[in-house]
């Protein structure tokens, strides 16, 4: 897929799609859009309200994340399952050290697609954040989205 390195890659085939690269880029290119992070907010808040509205007429008003023992129930926030940006993959992949004063670079990686969105309850989305999904929590919220 463009914009991506090889082990990012193999790190998003392995959580999406059980390590199949083939299904990743049929299945899954939506969900990702390698621009600038800026770039992606302003196009994202510019229509933040009809998507909300969007979001709750195919899935309802339950928090798709549900993380145990803290979620809230009802959805009150827009979620990207793939953060539009994130230094996770610099961390845990490339073993990058933040240098002194500064944290360690970012990567852009999700999109603004439908797809990509989920509404989750103000306490997940908080502990989400720029965080990547790993299988099991993938799972589930694709089953909730079905």
């Amino acid at each position: 897929m463009d914009g991506f390195s090889k082990e990012d890659a193999t790190y998003f085939a392995s959580v999406l799609c059980d390590g199949d690269p083939a299904t990743l880029q049929e299945k899954y290119a939506q969900y990702f859009d390698h621009r600038d992070p800026a770039v992606k907010r302003r196009e994202f808040n510019a229509k933040r309200r009809a998507i909300v509205n969007e979001l709750r007429a195919r899935y309802g008003d339950d928090c798709m994340l549900q993380y145990e023992g803290m979620c809230q129930g009802r959805a009150t926030a827009v979620d990207h399952l793939i953060p539009l940006s994130s230094n996770i993959l610099n961390k845990r992949l490339r073993n990058m050290q933040s240098p002194p004063g500064k944290k360690v670079p970012t990567q852009s990686f999700g999109s603004n697609h439908p797809d990509n969105l989920i509404l989750a309850c103000e306490r997940c989305n908080a502990f989400k954040k720029h965080r990547f999904l790993n299988r099991e929590e993938w799972l589930r919220v694709m089953e909730r989205k079905e």
